[in-house]
């Protein structure tokens, strides 16, 4: 593998969907910071399992995209179409090889990050914290990373009960009697969609008191939602003295994310305020799968730190794991494996997953992780969102949302 010793010209780099706000000057500094590294044929260029934190673009040449099946693809560089960036899931899903001699270009997402920071007008109280991560020296998340290429890792199941409504849901006739009915054999849940439906979000003039009253009110379709809802809730619940804190902490974090989803969902007015409050709160369910791992492998679990660096190289794709297991189709899926990816560009309008990944962005600041953060004018998901505010008057937001954020939090109570 060789570096192309040829200056990389920034259109190049207006190629790039992800970069599509990035300024010229930004691309220009970008592109002063950048090499792109030439491959000959039959060489491999990303590997099964590949853990690095960045994007890859094909500029020249044809290669070959195979998964852990042998299961292949060609795949290629048209000099007039955008460049997507290839086996951006990470671990990686596929390993890279190349058929012809190839020019690529490797971006680390952390230099994407500090360079969205210049010259923006938000930025100014922000630091970039750029984490060095060592692979080889976590000995945590290559066993995890194995057992996940393998089939090998026991993810979190749904309850017997929601699995049951699940699959009565499938039907788009499902008999309401027996939906109900099955909900019924469940007390806690049918508790909590009594507390649900009296929140101040669905609350009537009259109290609620019954189930049949709750499902009236707030309809089969929220039902539906709020029961997976609660399901994932329960997942919160460490058995564990030694991951009490981490899950309490992960608690807060998904709930506010979820509060954030809901209430951004009602400002745009084109997604299903449950439905994003679902995604929001199951979008880092994969996190409690690497902590249930960590606590039954403690041989391999060293310290706090090496456990956050196996979160970070893994989380993802065990994320999307998890939520193709539930069955809870490919957007959802899409927003466990996306919603941290800052400049996702796919190329339709806004989806769910740009929906969460903002509403991530709110829910981070104010917090440690805020250092970390990118100029929000630079995400293509907030753009996309068309809301009625700024990125510059997103103070302004955050204070008017605090009440609507509050309901939310409260109606998803602690664990």
């Amino acid at each position: 593998m060789q570096n192309d010793t040829t200056a990389l010209d920034h259109s190049v780099l207006k190629r790039i969907r992800n970069l599509a706000l990035f300024n010229d000057k930004q691309l220009n500094s970008l592109a002063a910071r950048l090499e792109p590294k030439m491959a000959a044929p039959k060489q491999r260029i990303i590997g099964l399992g590949d853990l690095g934190d960045y994007s890859l673009y094909l500029l020249s040449g044809e290669a070959i995209s195979r998964d852990g099946e042998g299961n292949e693809r060609k795949m290629g560089s048209e000099s007039d179409d955008d460049l997507e960036p290839i086996a951006h899931i990470r671990p990686s899903l596929y390993e890279i090889e190349t058929v012809s001699p190839t020019k690529y270009l490797e971006i680390p997402n952390d230099l994407l990050t500090e360079l969205s920071l210049v010259e923006e007008p938000e930025s100014t109280e922000m630091e970039v914290e750029i984490i060095e991560q060592s692979e080889a020296a976590n000995q945590l998340t290559i066993s995890l990373c194995t057992d996940i290429s393998s089939g090998n890792i026991s993810l979190p199941t749904l309850p017997d009960v929601v699995q049951k409504i699940q699959k009565v849901f499938a039907d788009d006739n499902y008999d309401v009697a027996k939906v109900t009915g099955l909900i019924q054999s469940d007390p806690s849940i049918t508790a909590k969609l009594l507390k649900t439906a009296n929140s101040a979000l669905y609350r009537g003039s009259e109290p609620i008191e019954t189930l049949q009253q709750a499902i009236v009110r707030m309809g089969m379709d929220v039902i539906k939602k709020q029961i997976m809802i609660y399901a994932a809730s329960e997942l919160f619940e460490s058995k564990s003295n030694s991951m009490q804190n981490r899950m309490q902490s992960l608690w807060k974090n998904c709930r506010k994310l979820s509060a954030y989803s809901r209430v951004l969902a009602s400002r745009s007015g084109s997604f299903d305020p449950e439905m994003a409050q679902m995604a929001g709160l199951i979008s880092d369910l994969g996190i409690i799968a690497i902590l249930d791992y960590a606590q039954s492998h403690s041989d391999l679990y060293g310290d706090d730190e090496a456990l956050d660096q196996t979160i970070r190289s893994l989380h993802s794709q065990i994320n999307g794991m998890l939520l193709y297991q539930w069955s809870l189709g490919d957007e959802i899926v899409t927003v466990g494996e996306e919603s941290r990816k800052w400049f996702r560009n796919h190329r339709d309008e806004a989806d769910l997953c740009d929906l969460v990944l903002v509403a991530r962005y709110y829910s981070l600041l104010g917090t440690a992780s805020e250092k970390t953060l990118p100029a929000l004018s630079k995400m293509p998901a907030f753009l996309k969102l068309q809301l009625e505010f700024s990125a510059e008057e997103s103070e302004s937001f955050i204070e008017e949302s605090k009440a609507e954020v509050a309901a939310v939090e409260s109606m998803l109570g602690s664990i």
